[in-house]
């Protein structure tokens, strides 16, 4: 890749930070964008202080002028409200398109989640991309990132000349990331639903950042799954992590969530702890030659260095 110039907007959260020391370390160009200051860049990076919803972001893609952008401003924090995460996370998202495209960005790459598949009884064992993404019928909380995973997947065929990726990468785990799934395994005691036990995959930190400098290689677009060393039963995952695990009833879970040390987690995340969403990621595989490179105990007991609560 000549022209390896690339925008990362989210750049202050923990996986913002995490794509720009990976990038920055791989010799790419990096122009990091938040609407909040970075207190610490790698060398040779530019920050730029801007919110993807305001003009001052069409000024940093006009100066900028890159060949990608890797787009991971979100709205993560389920405390806020749902209004201002369907600003964040939909509106900005197709603000964040419809200017790139506009500055004749040749790639742009939008990491969404591979829950948007949601977690149903009925749910094949392993989702490939064409499977619908139906998380917002039990889950609502994520409505508007699922809106946004397929307004980008739309983009991809509506704009044939531009690459477009979308990643659909499984459960991230390390010690600096802020997922929803390494807050819940994040206390000393982690909840289970009694009587279920389903699949889950993980991938780690590092393992993500790789995937999203492959997915920055010219030529490569589409919707992908990015899967990591392979599955395993939550109730292992939860042990690994070095965490006490604390099997209760559905109806006690939604009394305690947040509280007695136990994490806070939506109503509609309940089904994950419940009924199985595993996804095949043969195809970025094939595409990129992307394999983890930590096995499933490194991954999961990277958790080890963060429990928290009494």
């Amino acid at each position: 890749m000549t022209d390896k110039s690339v925008i990362v907007t989210g750049a202050a959260g923990s996986i913002g930070k995490l794509a720009v020391d990976h990038l920055a370390r791989r010799g790419f160009a990096v122009h990091a964008v938040d609407k909040r200051p970075q207190s610490r860049v790698p060398p040779g990076v530019v920050a730029h202080v801007a919110d993807i919803k305001k003009r001052g972001f069409d000024d940093v893609l006009r100066k900028v002028r890159p060949r990608a952008l890797l787009h991971l401003a979100r709205e993560r924090r389920f405390t806020v409200s749902a209004a201002e995460r369907y600003r964040v996370n939909f509106e900005g998202t197709t603000r964040v398109f419809e200017l790139a495209l506009a500055a004749g960005v040749k790639k742009i790459v939008f990491p969404s989640r591979h829950t948007v598949y949601g977690a149903l009884p009925d749910n094949p064992a392993f989702m490939l991309e064409e499977h619908p993404p139906t998380a917002g019928r039990t889950f609502p909380e994520i409505q508007d990132l699922v809106a946004a995973d397929l307004f980008a997947s739309a983009m991809l065929w509506r704009n044939p000349e531009t690459e477009v990726v979308v990643l659909r990468p499984v459960n991230v785990l390390g010690p600096t990331v802020n997922t929803l799934f390494s807050r819940y395994l994040s206390p000393k005691r982690v909840f289970t639903i009694a009587g279920y036990d389903p699949v889950h995959q993980v991938l780690h930190e590092d393992d993500l950042a790789v995937a999203l400098e492959y997915s920055l290689e010219p030529g490569l677009k589409g919707v992908f799954n990015v899967t990591g060393p392979g599955e395993v039963p939550l109730h292992v995952i939860v042990e690994e992590s070095g965490a006490q695990r604390v099997p209760l009833p559905e109806a006690v879970i939604k009394l305690v969530r947040g509280r007695l040390g136990f994490a806070s987690i939506p109503q509609g995340a309940l089904d994950f702890l419940k009924f199985q969403c595993t996804v095949d990621g043969t195809r970025f595989s094939k595409a990129t030659g992307f394999s983890a490179r930590h096995n499933l105990r490194e991954t999961i007991r990277s958790m080890r260095g963060r429990r928290v609560g009494p």
